[in-house]
């Protein structure tokens, strides 16, 4: 499925804006397997890389250990921070097949601690690093190559899933770790050793699975539910763990009201008997009763005990007010205390639910918010366990039972990384999906996961807004509607639900999945994507160093322009690979920015030629604040002058409003050279891909001309166009305009100075210019509107240059 760039694209600033709002519709998104191609030969890729291998039998690590060392790589199996730093961690996981849930058990739980160990003893060194071609994770699963996703996979061992949403998560705590999960078949562990020394060390895709010679991974597919198969009525009886409170007990609330069903809520502890002083209270009732307990600090209690108790309280209080509202309402739900972690636990209540109970919503879920240093084995522990250790006891003493859905609640933390501070909690939901992929082949009934966005306001998140900067919320209502489409569909396997991504998105994140125009908010993130390039230095909210090419087989719009007969990159088309690059780096509060003013341009005309074939420039962008404004300095040099002697262009983005600064002169310690030619031109535009401009001059001395917007196809020649963020057709023609002397005789300035150019409003149509060419101050309006475009300061023109 393809996007027509010829539509009109969503304002820059609507797009700055959008995600702000708290929530926002999402895409219902199922994953599919796609080729991928083989990768190059690098045998040198790996020569002195230091390699830490962790987890698996001690044969299959000795195989990848030889494979390792055989290309150069310093090995060991130990991870103690003695031995010294290490550039890549192998994680061979947990092996061994699984025919039931018996067989699975906690089988992860040492496997895991020993990611953990590893990952804390090279923590600070990893976390401080810089480069972002250092530091590989790469984790090993098995579930048949085509990550539980074909249907010849044998899924023997599903828990690998547990790795992978630990993965996937790295790069907010390690930001320039590059991870990698690699699926294979325990059938074809021979093969281990060679696939994990092909893909270690290599850029790309996250997931990568290996079966019958090919390469895959995973692409998102947007696709509706499907028909309301399963009918639901006062017959049914659904259980839902830990569905007492949040976003549990709105679906069992909706789903009692709707269907007339009896719904079975659960949680740890015991129902309130009533006699609390606090059962039945109105909120401010309980924050008097709060206010109360804080009193018990002068009998000496600790605060720490305190806030515990108001938790325990706020909970029971939350719980019962639900439960007693509820039945009053008529509704027929009811409590029952289960720890699902607890097998005996869990074979009594569903013993005494019996044949009555038709479905299942494994709910249950905890989240410790906190980087990997500050949390204990206990905590993580306890995250998993919960989630994995739940399902598997649930769907052990469901075996026989006729269900109509098996539904467990995963998040998107598992299927697209969590937050900082959760990757046990992205690793418990990612293998919550997996193992149902798994249960799903040995059951009677559907199994399904939903992998849902934050719920707006409700669930385990602490800090909300926070949340925001990864991904836009999903509505209470809309996400119930959703849900209980899915569970009348009787759907099975991983159904992903996917909201605009936030602007927390980091590099490494952006060139972890194929990026397809199903994915919502595609418009305002894949211009990003496109324009990064290979990220070689990385400094989250401060500094990122990364390789641009430019090919003119991928963009027609680099064969428009010439310096001295050499095609050239136009300076329209840097400076949008400039603006593109600073939105890599924002302030760490990820705020909204626009930008409003590129400043200070300096282009040196000889950087501007292109090579023979692709030419590889070296992007360097910094932030910093300069009082209450955000402003990105960017540079680009050839990759090749690796010493820093070539030319160099430079410029400043900064992030206003455009309109509210008077105009910017041009930097005073920059002295052009003039350049006067009657023959060929200095500077020449074909203008087959960038619209020319047809100029003419007014009584009053000014320059008009009504340019065409370049089309984004016309502009790149891949699949998918990024639309632009600068107005690049009346941008460049004004550079053209100040390069202009008349008929046979040109000028140029060497190199091309700018004072400000300053960004009003999204393009739109037509546009109409206005150039004072003896003040080299150009005003760019909408020629139907006459709203304000852009304005530049800087080119004189003819006047000016004579």
């Amino acid at each position: 499925m393809t996007t027509s760039v010829r539509e009109r694209p969503p304002s820059p600033v609507a797009a700055d804006t959008a995600d702000t709002a708290s929530v926002q519709a999402v895409s219902r998104m199922e994953w599919y397997l796609t080729a991928l191609p083989a990768p190059p030969a690098d045998p040198a890729r790996l020569a002195g890389m230091r390699v830490l291998i962790v987890g698996g039998d001690d044969g299959t690590a000795a195989a990848v250990e030889r494979e390792l060392t055989g290309y150069g790589a310093l090995v060991r199996r130990h991870p103690a921070a003695s031995e010294g730093a290490v550039d890549a961690i192998v994680d061979l996981t947990v092996g061994g097949g699984a025919s039931g849930p018996g067989d699975l058990g906690e089988a992860w739980r040492e496997p895991l601690l020993q990611t953990v160990a590893a990952l804390r003893e090279h923590y600070d060194d990893w976390s401080a690093e810089t480069s972002a071609r250092r530091l590989y994770y790469l984790a090993v699963t098995y579930l048949g190559g085509g990550m539980g996703h074909h249907p010849d996979d044998d899924l023997t061992q599903p828990l690998g899933g547990i790795w992978a949403g630990l993965a996937k998560t790295l790069h907010r705590e390690l930001p320039n770790c590059n991870a990698r999960v690699v699926d294979t078949s325990l059938d074809a562990l021979a093969d281990l050793p060679g696939i994990v020394a092909a893909e270690l060390g290599r850029p790309g895709e996250l997931e990568v699975g290996h079966r019958d010679g090919q390469r895959l991974t995973l692409t998102p597919v947007a696709r509706p539910a499907g028909r309301p198969t399963v009918p639901l009525g006062p017959d049914d009886c659904v259980l839902i763990s830990g569905g007492g409170r949040g976003i549990g007990w709105e679906l069992a609330r909706s789903l009692a009201a709707t269907h007339g069903l009896r719904v079975v809520v659960t949680g740890r502890e015991e129902f309130p008997t009533g006699d609390e002083p606090w059962f039945g209270a109105e909120e401010s009732e309980l924050k008097a009763y709060e206010k109360e307990l804080w009193a018990r600090l002068r009998q000496g209690a600790t605060p720490v005990e305190i806030r515990r108790d108001i938790a325990r309280t706020r909970r029971l209080w939350e719980l019962s007010t639900n439960i007693t509202e509820a039945r009053a309402g008529g509704l027929r739900v009811d409590y029952a205390r289960c720890d699902f972690t607890d097998l005996e636990q869990v074979r009594a209540l569903v013993e005494r639910e019996g044949d009555a109970l038709t479905g299942v919503v494994h709910n249950a879920g905890v989240d410790t918010a906190a980087r990997l240093p500050k949390k204990s084995d206990e905590e993580i522990l306890r995250t998993v366990r919960t989630k994995i250790g739940g399902f598997l006891n649930l769907f052990d003493q469901l075996q026989g039972h006729q269900l109509k859905f098996f539904c467990s609640v995963g998040s998107l933390t598992g299927r697209l990384g969590g937050m900082v501070g959760q990757l046990e909690y992205a690793a418990a939901n990612e293998g919550l999906a997996r193992l149902g992929r798994w249960a799903s082949r040995r059951a009677d009934f559907p199994v399904m996961t939903l992998a849902w966005p934050t719920w707006d306001r409700i669930g385990l998140i602490s800090n909300f807004s926070a949340t925001l900067r990864y991904m836009a919320a999903i509505d209470i209502t809309e996400g119930l509607a959703k849900w209980q489409a899915e569970l009348r569909a009787g759907s099975d396997g991983e159904v992903t639900f996917v909201g605009p991504l936030g602007r927390a998105m980091s590099p490494g994140q952006a060139t972890d999945y194929p990026v397809v125009p199903d994915l919502p908010g595609f418009n305002d993130t894949f211009p990003r994507i496109f324009h990064l390039g290979e990220v070689t230095t990385y400094q989250p909210h401060a500094r990122m160093v990364s390789r641009v090419t430019f090919d003119r087989h991928r963009a027609p719009v680099l064969g428009d322009f010439q310096v001295d007969g050499t095609a050239a990159v136009p300076v329209s088309i840097l400076l949008e690979s400039a603006v593109r690059g600073a939105e890599w780096i924002v302030p760490e509060d990820f705020p909204a920015l626009r930008a409003g003013s590129l400043e200070e341009v300096v282009v040196p005309l000889d950087l501007l030629r292109l090579d023979a074939g692709a030419t590889v420039w070296e992007r360097e962008v910094t932030g910093a604040h300069e009082g209450d404004t955000w402003v990105v300095t960017v540079r680009f040099r050839r990759a090749a002058d690796a010493a820093g002697d070539g030319p160099e262009a430079s410029l400043r983005v900064v992030h206003e409003p455009g309109g509210t600064r008077s105009p910017v002169l041009a930097r005073p310690d920059v002295k052009p050279t003039t350049v006067w030619r009657s023959g060929p031109p200095l500077l020449s535009w074909r203008g087959s891909v960038v619209p020319a401009a047809d100029w003419s001059e007014g009584p009053d001395g000014l320059l008009t001309a009504v340019v065409r917007p370049c089309v984004p196809n016309d502009l790149w020649a891949t699949l998918h166009a990024p639309r632009t963020v600068l107005p690049v057709s009346a941008l460049e023609n004004v550079v053209r305009a100040g390069a202009s002397q008349g008929e046979g005789v040109s000028v140029a300035r060497d190199p091309l100075v700018l004072g400000r150019i300053t960004l009003h409003s999204e393009e739109h149509g037509n546009s109409l210019v206005e150039g004072d060419t003896a003040l080299g101050v150009w005003k760019v309006k909408n020629a139907e509107s006459g709203t304000p475009v852009m304005s530049v300061s800087g080119p004189r023109g003819p006047v000016g240059n004579g």
